[in-house]
């Protein structure tokens, strides 16, 4: 067995408590890596593989140089890899094997570069604790010291609550994380890293002395176990990543999801609120459009605004009548928006400030953010919404750190804090003496040198520094026979000698002592002022928070003046009528004509169903989207794409606009469909707006058909919140005829000589056309598959009604068939077509209507 060295020993005892991090063990100027860490990093970051013991045992190897650590770092928790910094902690000059120890762990969720930081969305690391059907919850973003918790019921809410998060890494409990069901059910829902976290200690106090609170009843947190088992397990993963406390995280916010509209993971999607569709792009969501804020601070804020619509009105006019202030003052709104413009990003410089992360440069940062809150709360001061009247209240001016930071940091200082090059003059004195000796051993160095050329004689005699060899006199070979006694030689050259002095001996101890006592102390003040700093975190973080605020509401009147928007009117009276409504993410993309606006009417016990009927591409889902949108948008507290809007707020808002196959999970397109209709039917409200296109395309016209109208029959029935339900199937016309609160729309559809010409206007009554083949003709379908489809579909509308003359112009019929190749076209029969004929459709109630169907599927040919 091959001897293991000292150095392999302590990397393999430091391993093991690191086995499910890549381990970065510093070896001079090097970060090394050995065994199975060697052969993923060498994969994830390109770089060469050799190995230790090549001649006995080899061991896997690669490297990468410490002062370029960052990019692979990056690249290693982009791929969901977790990093264990190992540096040197003792002096490698002293004998003996070099102590050494973990820094700091660097996982997907707790980086802080700006490689993997999108300036405005947040990192979050979220935290599950399951108990049966229930699950606590917390979720933090470390850059920002924003700290969650919750708890919730069913796996559906916590889907819709991952995807409302977001997290870049997911953790739970050794205990849960070994149970293959829990760890599988968690991964079906987030594509985010997952990993276990020991917890030993009383999770309550565990936090209570972390938070240095005497209790979490503060904090919401009193009656929720599972949260706090969440939190605990939060807060130690981020002390253990750190290795540090924590001093910005200094409180959990604890929320109900009544706290908001709940939006479900099918509707977060299917509104493409943050990516689209198709090609999961930022590029064509709402974000896209009514994202103009300022700061990084406002941009957070707005993505959580858009997964958190308000249910209050009292809440929702606040926010509406802010903006409409904010519309009419040109001047106020615009030297608001040029002063935020400077504002840096304070969570997040707080976030630094309160690791070993933190810079000189960031305590600048803070000062010129800080300078310009006096301004900003001026400019608030006339305000005459109760919101902004608020937001000028909570700004907190903090002159005197702006003034000590300005005082003692250079404007523009080093990026490195033990380098020097941070700290003012005039600021200290016992640095300025430091710098004056440092200044004045610069002009004693020259008169050393003209002391030496006229004591020796050597014109050429030459006075240097380097990093190497300190301080010498450099003489050439041609005068060294003119070199004094007293002269110690240090180095030869080629081409000249090199040599010290007692005088330049004892001039090169008091410069370089001067020098490292001067970064030291640097180093020192830095510290002090970053602690007085981080007493004013509280003040900080909200002025943080409240200057993000103001930068949303400034966006959406931005917005609003840009694309001409209107201030929503809500009211008590169960409606929703919008006059002139647009899509605010497709009327901005239709460069090439404008957009065409519709109009929304659904009041309660009249019109409170809209079935709409109309051809592929004519624009039901562009319609039934921006409805949705338009209802979301204003209880957000944004003003909406409209010429005028009046609507009671919705409890939820529910959407099924499309489907894909879910292959992960093993379930088809028709399963999706089914359960985002199964979960809607369970969970809408009378105070629910629900958004359902082409249910029941996903199986047999027979099945479709058949749930499509039970479904339609339930949501008019049972359910009765407004709801816009588009369809393919035209004899579900008939059924919205004859329920009592149920309404037939269409798009309107004009036909020429030269073909089908979409109007895009939403009219009233039912449509039973469906124009596929015209659909097929602007997609480019090659003429002769257009003019077969033409032919067999006017040999079906004849088998349709074979004792007419008179063709239909509708699509295939309920039991139209293709034809096989070696059957005469227009001569096939259905003994459905005799039942049908027998049966009195007027009379039908639906359960017989069904029963009917059922019977007539079973039918054969003869």
């Amino acid at each position: 067995m091959t001897k293991v060295t000292p150095m392999m020993e302590q990397y393999q005892k430091i391993k093991a408590d690191y086995r499910d991090a890549i381990l970065f063990f510093r070896l001079g100027d090097f970060y090394e890596m050995f065994g199975q860490d060697a052969l993923d990093a060498s994969k994830i970051l390109d770089i060469t593989l050799t190995a230790r013991n090549k001649k006995t045992t080899p061991i896997p190897m690669c490297g990468i140089p410490y002062h370029a650590a960052e990019n692979y770092i990056d690249k290693l928790t982009k791929a969901g890899k977790k990093v264990a910094i190992c540096e040197q902690v003792s002096d490698p000059s002293l004998p003996g094997i070099v102590q050494r120890k973990v820094t700091r762990v660097i996982t997907p969720g707790t980086s802080f570069s700006e490689n993997i930081l999108n300036r405005k969305a947040n990192l979050f690391v979220l935290a599950i604790f399951p108990k049966k059907d229930y699950f606590g919850l917390a979720f933090a973003d470390l850059t920002t010291g924003e700290f969650n918790a919750t708890e919730i019921q069913g796996i559906e809410s916590l889907s819709s609550e991952i995807t409302r998060i977001a997290p870049a890494e997911i953790i739970i409990s050794r205990e849960h994380y070994e149970d293959p069901e829990i760890r599988t059910s968690i991964l079906n829902l987030s594509e985010a890293p997952i990993s276990p976290c020991d917890f030993y200690e009383e999770a309550s106090q565990f936090l209570k002395e972390s938070l240095h609170v005497s209790g979490l009843e503060g904090f919401g947190l009193g009656n929720w176990p599972f949260a706090i088992q969440a939190s605990a397990l939060l807060m130690r993963y981020l002390i253990d990543t750190q290795k540090e406390t924590l001093a910005h995280i200094d409180r959990i916010t604890a929320y109900h999801k009544e706290d908001w509209m709940h939006l479900d993971e099918a509707t977060i999607r299917n509104l493409e609120l943050f990516s689209t569709l198709r090609d999961h792009e930022q590029t064509g969501t709402l974000l896209s459009i009514l994202d103009n804020t300022e700061t990084s601070m406002g941009g957070r804020l707005l993505r959580r605004w858009l997964v958190q619509p308000l249910l209050s009105r009292k809440e929702i006019t606040a926010r509406h009548d802010a903006i409409e202030e904010l519309i009419q003052s040109d001047t106020t709104r615009n030297q608001l928006q040029e002063n935020l413009k400077l504002i840096a990003d304070l969570e997040r410089l707080l976030g630094r400030l309160s690791s070993t992360s933190g810079t000189a440069r960031d305590l600048i940062g803070l000062a010129e953010s800080l300078k310009l809150i006096p301004e900003i709360k001026e400019l608030l001061e006339d305000s005459k919404s109760p919101l902004l009247k608020e937001l000028q209240r909570n700004l907190t001016p903090l002159n005197p750190l702006v003034d000590t930071i300005t005082a003692a940091i250079l404007d523009e200082p080093s990026p490195k804090l033990t380098e020097g090059g941070i700290i003012k003059s005039d600021y200290n004195d016992e640095l300025d003496e430091l710098h004056n000796l440092m200044k004045d051993a610069k002009t004693a160095l020259k008169n050393i040198e003209a002391n030496e050329i006229k004591a020796t004689g050597i014109s050429s005699l030459k006075v240097k520094f380097n990093k190497v060899f300190g301080y010498y006199i450099e003489v050439s070979n041609t005068n060294l026979d003119k070199v004094p006694d007293h002269y110690t030689r240090k180095q030869t050259l080629v081409n000249a000698e090199r040599f010290i002095t007692p005088e330049l001996k004892e001039h090169e101890e008091k410069v370089l002592t001067a020098e490292e006592k001067s970064k030291q102390l640097e180093y020192e003040i830095f510290v002090e002022i970053r602690i007085q700093a981080l007493k004013h975190i509280k003040a900080i973080k909200q002025n943080a928070q409240t200057l993000a605020q103001l930068d949303v509401l400034l966006s959406f009147a931005q917005t609003a003046i840009q694309r001409n928007y209107c201030k929503p009117e809500l009211t008590n009276d169960p409606q929703m009528k919008i006059h002139d409504g647009r899509h605010p993410v497709v009327e901005d993309m239709t460069f090439e004509k404008s957009f065409t606006p519709n109009d929304t009417l659904l009041l309660a016990n009249k019109t409170e169903f809209k079935l709409i009927t109309g051809p592929n591409m004519s624009g039901k889902s562009t319609y039934l989207r921006q409805v949705a949108l338009i209802a979301l948008m204003a209880q957000i507290g944004s003003f909406v794409p409209a010429e005028a809007c009046r609507m009671r707020p919705f409890d939820r808002i529910f959407t099924r606009v499309g489907a894909s196959d879910n292959l992960v999970k093993g379930q088809s397109t028709f399963m999706v469909e089914m359960q985002e209709s199964a979960y809607i039917l369970n969970q809408a409200t009378d105070r629910s707006l629900i958004i359902l296109d082409e249910v029941g395309r996903g199986t047999s016209t027979y099945d479709g058909l058949s749930l499509a109208w039970a479904i339609m029959e339930f949501l008019h029935d049972a359910i009765r919140g407004f709801t816009l339900f588009a369809t393919h199937y035209h004899e579900l016309i008939v059924l919205a005829d004859r329920l009592e609160h149920a309404k037939n729309y269409s798009i309107d559809v004009q036909e020429t000589k030269k073909g089908v010409l979409f109007l895009h206007k939403i009219k009233e009554g039912g449509i039973n056309k469906s124009y596929g083949i015209e659909v097929g003709r602007l997609a480019g379908l090659p003429t002769p598959v257009l003019d077969r489809a033409n032919m067999i579909l006017r040999e079906l509308e004849i088998e349709k009604q074979p004792n007419s003359e008179k063709i239909s112009t509708d699509q295939m019929g309920l039991f139209a068939r293709t034809y096989a190749s070696n059957r005469e076209p227009g001569k096939l029969t259905h003994p459905a077509l005799e039942k049908l004929q027998d049966l009195d459709i007027n009379s039908l109630t639906p359960i017989q209507a069904l029963r009917a169907l059922d019977e007539l599927k079973h039918l054969k040919d003869d």
